[in-house]
Order: structure tokens, then sequence, then C-alpha cells
């Protein structure tokens, strides 16, 4: 009835205020990696940085996409609705944490991401955590049965580069997490999971 009168519906009431909260993060990165291009003969790209960037974009485009799936849903709660803001500021936490926003010219000449290390994998285990709940309550938390896995060692591996501390631990975090997302974007949802937008 909604639809028909042209009013807009809860979810897209919804997805409006996630859809902003994700825009923020995307834009906070594209700017920063912009600057970091610009400056980057008195700062070097550091290898980390620029993979983690690629990764938490691609991270945050996915998950935005992912969101169409609360598309049918037509009982919402102040619990559910709060759970899926949460877990997109989550989402805008991870840009905060790779590129802060007051950061001066001075500062990026020290190590970004050493400073902030424990800022990313933390807000990592967070988003992961959220992301299970949320998917918990839309009633797919076994579609697929290797969902949670999947999720659950994103957590682990953010946990053990809190403990880990190691540079070339942040190595293969980021490596690891940019072709696992490439490839279960690219890969499994196409062919395994189902990757069309549908009502």
């Amino acid at each position: 009835m909604q639809n028909q009168l042209n009013l807009m519906s809860s979810f897209e009431f919804i997805a409006a205020l996630m859809s902003i909260i994700i825009g923020l993060g995307v834009t906070n990165l594209l700017a920063g990696a912009g600057r970091a291009f610009y400056r980057r003969r008195e700062n070097p790209l550091d290898q980390v940085h620029i993979v983690l960037t690629i990764a938490t974009l691609l991270l945050l485009v996915l998950q935005w996409w992912v969101t169409f799936k609360w598309n049918t849903e037509v009982n919402w709660s102040f619990d559910r609705f709060l759970v899926l803001i949460v877990w997109t500021i989550a989402l805008y936490m991870l840009t905060v944490f790779l590129y802060p926003p007051d950061l001066s010219k001075a500062e990026e000449h020290q190590g970004r991401f050493e400073r902030n290390r424990a800022g990313y994998y933390s807000t990592f285990i967070a988003m992961c955590l959220l992301d299970i709940a949320q998917t918990g309550i839309r009633g797919e938390l076994l579609k697929p049965i290797w969902y949670v896995p999947f999720v659950g060692q994103y957590a682990l591996l953010a946990g053990a580069g809190l403990i880990a501390r190691r540079r070339g631990y942040d190595r293969f975090f980021a490596w690891y997490q940019l072709i696992r997302l490439l490839i279960w974007s690219l890969v499994v949802r196409r062919y395994l999971v189902g990757n069309a937008m549908a009502p």
C-alpha cells in the first residue's frame, strides 16, 4: 500500500541512514587515500595501509549490498534498527582508524596504522560480531551453514592482530582479508550463495 501511494517504506527509511553512514565511510577512505597519494613524495605509501584501504572499501561496498536482504522486512523494532545502525557505525569507524579526520602533515610521517592498530582490530572484531547478530536477527544465521565460521575466522584473526602487534602479521591480515573478500564477493556469492538483488 505504501509503495502504491509512493510513500517511503520502513526499509527505505532505515536504509537511507545506513547508506549515509556507509557513504561517509567510503568518502573518508577515498579522501584519505587521495591525500596519501598526493603526499606520497613526503610520506611514501605504505603497503599494509594501501591493502587495508582497498579491503575496507570492498568490505563497505559488500556490506552495503548485503543490507538489501532486509528489504522484505515489514515488522521493525528499535532493537533491530539499533543493531543495524551500530553495525554500520562500526564499518565507518574502520575508515576512521585508517584515516583519522584531523591528521596533520607532520603526523602523516609517523606510522598511521601502527598508532591505530588496536582501534582497527577491536572495531573489526565488533563489526564481525554485529554482522553475526544482524544475520541472526534476520533468521539467516545458518544460511549457508558455513556463514558463522566464515565471519568468525575474521574476528579470530583480528583478535590475533591485537595480541601479535607485529608488522608481518598486519601485512598477512591485510592481504588475507583482501584476497578472501575478493573471492567471497566475486566467486562464492555469485556461484554458491546467490548474488542477485531480488525483492
